[in-house]
């Protein structure tokens, strides 16, 4: 096949997966009601433009909304880049790198706000490709999966051309400023969290991350550490721990806003956020700003997954229940879990009162007596009979208290689902 034909055939085959990609965006209308991505209340950002003609590093932020019950996924395997309507575009190239969100959903119903920030590089032959078809945008597109619904999100990116001076790029130095080695200078620092609070409130073991909007002038190499401070401390002097280092380069432009790592949450209390700056520090007016704006959050003594997490038997809840051969055990899935533990008790145990987990409204996670009977199940199970071992152990027209279990690796106790009752079948 001669290199005309090959083209020609690289070119159909291209159009085909952008085809594909946009059938999982637009194929289900019905379910935009359920899940919104980059709409006019969910607004997706990009902060700076793209030169023409450069490899061009940007903070891509992925904003929006969806109902998720338990745990979600939002996910996708691949971008591309187009010029005008993305559903009859022929795409300029394409970003195999995927991306994957876990969000964690509401008990009350109510749908989940959800953000999360994509580094990505846009290469020179693409932005001079677009700018030699007279565009003065480039679309970057998305196919998604939010919790199994498909949605398409879409990116519109400014070209500028790098002959031309970008915002902020050709201001002379404030009397007084500092010059630092990276020429980077840094206006304004505003922290908050994924909703746009600049305050939070979340349960137990709550999935939470805040983002660091930043100003600045010139271009240069940014670096600071994400710090916190947990409720040990918080009730007096609070001590601040590393959670991440930040090193990032900042290109010429206005704004950049960072993500930071997942926020810890596993302890009740008030907790202290903040982002500290390294290199270099924070100039307004001439003057040094404080480098510790501080954002806060409480984390109340529920568990996300202790509110949600009641295992069922034969898909409805066990109350009184009889237990039989054929009973079958299920429950939903927690992250990170290392194996699950069903547990039988012969008589209502008593909590441990050195559990780690004490609270007037908790499940406790150990209790001071083992276990009459029970399985351990690797962490891909969710669901089970009784072995005949198990059902030996049982005494026949007897009521047992009974349990699921999460445990990590170390043993520590992940969730712990209400004792629920059953009765033996008589003999």
């Amino acid at each position: 096949m001669n290199r005309p034909a090959l083209k020609r055939s690289a070119k159909i085959g291209y159009r085909l997966a952008l085809l594909c990609l946009l059938a999982l965006g637009y194929a289900l209308p019905s379910s935009a009601q359920e899940v919104e991505l980059c709409s006019s209340m969910q607004p997706c950002s990009v902060a700076r433009p793209v030169v023409i003609g450069t490899d061009t590093t940007l903070s891509v932020v992925w904003r929006g909304r969806a109902f998720f019950d338990r745990i979600g996924d939002v996910s996708s395997d691949v971008g591309y880049f187009t010029l005008g309507d993305p559903a009859s575009s022929e795409p300029l190239g394409m970003v195999r790198r995927p991306l994957m969100e876990r969000i964690s959903g509401s008990a009350d119903g109510q749908p989940t706000a959800f953000s999360f920030s994509e580094t990505l590089t846009v290469p020179a032959a693409i932005s001079t490709q677009a700018a030699a078809q007279g565009a003065r945008e480039l679309s970057y597109v998305r196919p998604f999966s939010v919790n199994g619904i498909p949605v398409t999100g879409v990116q519109t990116l400014r070209l500028a051309d790098p002959a031309a001076p970008l915002p902020n790029t050709a201001r002379s130095l404030p009397e007084n400023s500092e010059v630092t080695a990276s020429g980077l200078i840094l206006r304004r620092l505003a922290l908050r969290f994924d909703d746009g609070a600049p305050v939070a409130s979340v349960s137990r073991d709550e999935a939470l991350h805040a983002e660091a909007i930043i100003h600045y002038d010139r271009a240069g190499l940014l670096e600071a550490v994400w710090e916190v401070a947990t409720p040990a401390t918080t009730r007096g002097q609070p001590v601040f721990r590393r959670l991440d280092n930040v090193r990032e380069y900042l290109g010429a432009g206005q704004q950049s806003n960072l993500r930071s790592p997942k926020l810890p949450t596993d302890q009740p209390g008030l907790y202290l956020l903040r982002l500290r700056l390294v290199q270099p520090t924070l100039e307004q007016n001439g003057t040094r700003e404080p480098n510790d704006i501080v954002l806060r959050y409480q984390v109340s003594s529920r568990s996300t997954h202790e509110a949600q997490w009641v295992p069922h038997l034969n898909g409805a809840r066990a109350v009184a229940a009889t237990l039989g051969a054929d009973t079958e055990f299920t429950w939903p899935a927690i992250a990170t879990t290392h194996a699950y533990q069903l547990e039988f008790y012969a008589q209502p145990p008593e909590p441990d009162a050195a559990d780690e987990r004490p609270g007037p409204d908790r499940v406790p996670g150990r209790f001071t007596q083992k276990p009459t009977t029970g399985l351990v199940l690797k962490s891909n199970t969710r669901s089970t009979r009784l072995s005949s071992a198990v059902l030996h152990r049982l005494e026949p027209g007897t009521t047992y208290s009974w349990r699921v279990v999460a445990v990590d690796a170390s043993g520590r106790v992940l969730a712990a689902s209400p004792l629920q009752t059953l009765r033996t079948e008589e003999e």
